[in-house]
């Protein structure tokens, strides 16, 4: 196989350097540059390339077969960056990584959850100005007696389910499409009971242009005033103004962020000047019931790993003739 990896993370370098003394066969060569108009000529006469989800478009595709490469190699689940039938037209295959470790983003939402459940974020605002007194109203409640709704039972889905199953907690789930082995950790429910009756609504689901936006304004008013709200999938799933305005007026009580509309432009950067980082994300991070990490649910030693070996694993089956196991196009 001769394949290109493009955007390689430095954590990602030591699993490089494994794949490539596992596979003396294989060319392996690396950048730290992102897969654009601009690089794709790097590829030139490779079969494959790797890459993190950068927007790829209909040109690219064009330039990539141009160049010979006959796939690409997602290191991420979401695909809803790719124009997936120019790829097809273009004659290159395109997989994900669906499943590098489901624990890993489940866990992660479950962190949050705890985070505002036993409210540690008015715990240290007030601590930070000498006050450490218990407040009755900071009494919390305890994960068993929650109802925990967790929209969208995938991989991650499942596993979140499991988890909040094995600490007490009721779980209830919505997913059009219904899967029996989910049976002994949750009850399946419409959106709008789940939304109703759920102490921690925690969202695991793709992006669809159907689903943009399915929680704003009126799904607010319909949740708990104490209820949590954990993201970890997508966040054009929730309308960032209408979360701001539900958190502020208390219509819900806390939010668990690993994902928020036009993330792209901020998460993975660092902004010498605070003041230049956008209004919504500066006071959503002020507030104490808000809990936010920059997409970073996935970042486990074991989850990466598996993306970058997962994704040459298929890339070197579409080189050998065979289908790569998680093509999605």
């Amino acid at each position: 196989m001769k394949a290109y990896v493009f955007s390689l993370a430095p954590v990602e370098e030591a699993f490089a350097k494994d794949w490539q003394d596992q596979h003396p066969d294989d060319v392996l060569t690396v950048t730290h540059q992102a897969l654009t108009l601009e690089t794709a000529d790097l590829a030139k006469g490779y079969d494959a390339v790797s890459t993190q989800p950068e927007r790829l478009s209909a040109d690219l595709f064009k330039k990539l077969a141009s160049n010979g490469v006959k796939h690409v190699a997602l290191r991420k689940v979401g695909v809803d960056h790719v124009d997936l039938a120019a790829a097809k037209d273009a004659g290159i295959a395109v997989s994900n990584v669906p499943a590098y470790s489901p624990r890993a983003i489940a866990e992660n939402g479950l962190t949050g959850a705890m985070y505002l459940l036993r409210k540690w974020g008015y715990y240290h605002r007030q601590m930070r100005r000498g006050n450490f007194t218990r407040p009755s109203g900071l009494m919390s409640d305890e994960i068993f007696n929650q109802t925990v709704g967790i929209v969208g039972l995938g991989r991650i889905g499942a596993a979140a389910a499991e988890m909040y199953q094995a600490l007490g907690a009721r779980v209830i789930g919505y997913d059009p499409f219904y899967n029996a082995s989910l049976e002994p950790f949750l009850d399946y429910v419409d959106l709008e009971t789940l939304l109703k009756e759920s102490d921690i609504v925690q969202l695991h689901i793709p992006l669809t242009s159907e689903n943009k936006g399915m929680l704003s304004t009126n799904e607010f008013a319909m949740m708990k005033d104490d209820a949590i709200l954990v993201n970890q999938s997508r966040g054009e799933l929730v309308d960032t103004e209408a979360l701001i305005v539900a958190l502020k007026y208390h219509e819900i009580g806390g939010a668990a962020l690993d994902v928020l509309e036009g993330e792209e432009k901020v998460f993975g950067q660092k902004f010498e000047d605070v003041d230049s980082v956008p209004d919504e994300y500066k006071e959503l991070i002020s507030m104490p019931n808000v809990v936010m990490s920059p997409h970073s649910a996935y970042y486990t030693k074991m989850a990466v790993k598996n993306m970058f070996f997962q994704s040459l694993t298929d890339m070197e089956r579409t080189t050998k003739g065979q289908r790569a196991f998680f093509k999605v196009n």
